[in-house]
């Protein structure tokens, strides 16, 4: 006599057990940044076959199969890759992902993924992950530099550089915008002056200063400049300015007067700076009716020297430096992987995935192409577990356990009656 059902109900045991394990785990980590949920599939195991059947004949019928299952096992565990919410952090450096695919991280050998989006910087100036070090890797040529651009990536290494401090030159002014009332009742020789700071090619302020003088014509000023370190200059007939009688500027559209910089030291270039004085027609800039001399230099479109002093991330992953002289800058762009079977990658604690023969190699790209979902700069992704789910799976398991411990001391009381026969 062999009662099989000790091992069938051992085996019971087992994998529910293992069903508690992933379960609990699932719950142990309903905090965890970018935890994605598991769960575990059975499978039945081994069946005894005491008869194969037999097909049907004219006089009688045919008989199935008669066959004993031998317990249950473990079919898989799985990932369950639901989207888990992006909840805002109000950090900078934070970044998580809304669809498919993960951040791409190096641990000096191999490429990790992740979904979980907390960064920083080091000691060295690299991205990284703040609870191991891995260093943050990039795609394409973002930050590499261009005519215009400083350099801010090394070409070659996929390691993301945050260069806190570093300098980008500012923009030299185009334009001075001026704007304000020349009295009607101005006499000849009479003048108003009016001064603004200004950058030349090498990001230098320089003091402008600009002066209107009467002259003897009705409802005109000469109009002239000096700047600190150099010369102004105008175009012969450019350094005009006329009204018309009702005191508006004279002119059709935009009037401005180009003023010519050179003489300054170290730069050979002139520079034409554009005295922007309003609208011909209109009282939006420059005007001369009654009443006191207001006329003053209110902007212009020139910046300075500025240092990297904050970033922010969009939604393609590329990394904007702020500069401390208003200027945004390309940085670099997170690398986003995707799989063609996600479900394939290998956990390896520490938020991370490694692929495996069974996902295939990572499909490396950026941001909301190929499938691969946007970047939300300053938030993170919570864990996906559905506590509510998980309780009902804990249950289950729970009486799967139960029932399985039952089996084995209903076998073993059996036993116990086959034994008391010998008495």
């Amino acid at each position: 006599m062999s009662l099989n059902s000790l091992f069938v109900g051992s085996s019971g045991l087992t994998t529910n057990s293992s069903a508690l394990d992933v379960i609990g785990n699932n719950l142990a980590n309903i905090n965890t940044t970018g935890y994605k949920g598991q769960r575990i599939l059975f499978k039945d195991v081994v069946y005894q076959t005491l008869s194969t059947g037999s097909g049907s004949s004219t006089t009688v019928g045919g008989t199935n199969p008669t066959q004993v299952g031998y317990g249950v096992g473990v079919g898989s565990i799985g990932t369950l890759f639901a989207q888990g919410n992006l909840n805002p952090t109000g950090r900078s450096l934070d970044a998580g992902i809304q669809g498919t695919g993960f951040f791409v991280l190096r641990d000096g050998q191999a490429p990790v993924f992740s979904r979980a989006g907390i960064f920083g910087v080091d000691s060295s100036g690299f991205l990284v992950d703040p609870g191991t070090g891995f260093r943050v890797q990039r795609f394409g040529a973002v930050g590499e530099g261009s005519a215009t651009d400083p350099v801010f990536q090394v070409a070659g290494n996929l390691d993301i550089q945050i260069p806190f401090g570093s300098g980008a030159a500012g923009f030299a002014t185009t334009e001075a915008r001026i704007q304000g009332n020349l009295s009607s009742s101005s006499l000849l020789g009479e003048f108003a002056t009016t001064a603004i700071q200004v950058y030349d090619s090498q990001s230098t302020p320089r003091a402008l200063t600009v002066t209107f003088t009467k002259t003897a014509t009705p409802n005109e000023y000469l109009v002239s400049a000096n700047i600190s370190g150099g010369t102004v200059t105008f175009a012969p007939g450019a350094d005009i300015v006329t009204f018309d009688e009702r005191g508006l500027l004279v002119g059709a559209g935009p009037v401005t007067l180009g003023a010519i910089v050179t003489g300054i030291p170290g730069i050979t270039t002139a520079q034409t700076i554009n005295l922007v004085l309003g609208n011909g027609g209109t009282a939006s800039g420059v005007t001369q009716f009654g009443g006191v001399t207001t006329v003053s230099a209110i902007g212009q479109d020139g910046s300075g020297f500025g240092t990297l002093s904050d970033v922010a991330i969009d939604s393609e992953g590329i990394i904007q430096g702020k500069f401390t002289n208003g200027r945004t800058l390309s940085l670099a762009q997170l690398a986003i992987a995707g799989f063609n079977n996600e479900d394939g990658l290998l956990r390896s604690g520490s938020n991370y995935f490694r692929s495996s023969v069974a996902s295939g190699e990572a499909l490396v790209g950026i941001a909301g192409q190929g499938g691969r979902g946007n970047v939300q700069g300053g938030a993170l992704e919570a864990a996906n577990v559905d506590i509510a789910v998980e309780f009902s799976r804990l249950i289950v398991a729970q009486r799967g356990f139960q029932v399985n411990a039952r089996t084995i001391s209903t076998a073993n009381e059996t036993l116990q009656e086959l034994a008391n026969i010998l008495r």
